[in-house]
């Protein structure tokens, strides 16, 4: 009974222990994850009809695989990462411009620097 007991402790400890391993490690999200979060988020917080979403979609691949491409060529320079950044987003930006409505395009910004700020936060 006492080494069933020991046994079974013992079974917890190692499964919480790398449980908690796993959550520190820091899971990297895939290209195409990172733009299918970013439209579930609009679509939620904008409330994008069907037809925004699929374009929306298509904007937030196409821009986050040119962010990913960007950190890789500057190779950890931060201030041409942050120029080449803020441009990108202007792009980014215009090609909203086309989908959204004006006042879904200015809840976006709006929202987005919110975010950004509680980013900062933490």
């Amino acid at each position: 009974m006492k080494t069933y007991l020991v046994l079974i402790v013992s079974l917890f400890v190692c499964t919480s222990l790398h449980a908690q391993g796993r959550q520190g490690e820091g899971r990297r999200f895939t290209v195409e994850e990172v733009a299918q979060r970013q439209t579930e988020w609009m679509t939620e917080e904008l409330k994008l009809d069907d037809t925004q979403k699929h374009a929306v979609d298509s904007i937030n691949l196409l821009f986050t695989k040119a962010q990913q491409i960007l950190f890789q060529s500057f190779e950890g320079d931060r201030e041409k990462i942050r120029e080449a950044m803020t441009a990108l987003n202007s792009e980014k930006e215009k090609a909203l411009e086309a989908v959204l409505t004006s006042e879904q395009l200015e809840d976006y910004k709006k929202k987005s620097a919110e975010r950004m700020n509680n980013r900062r936060r933490r």
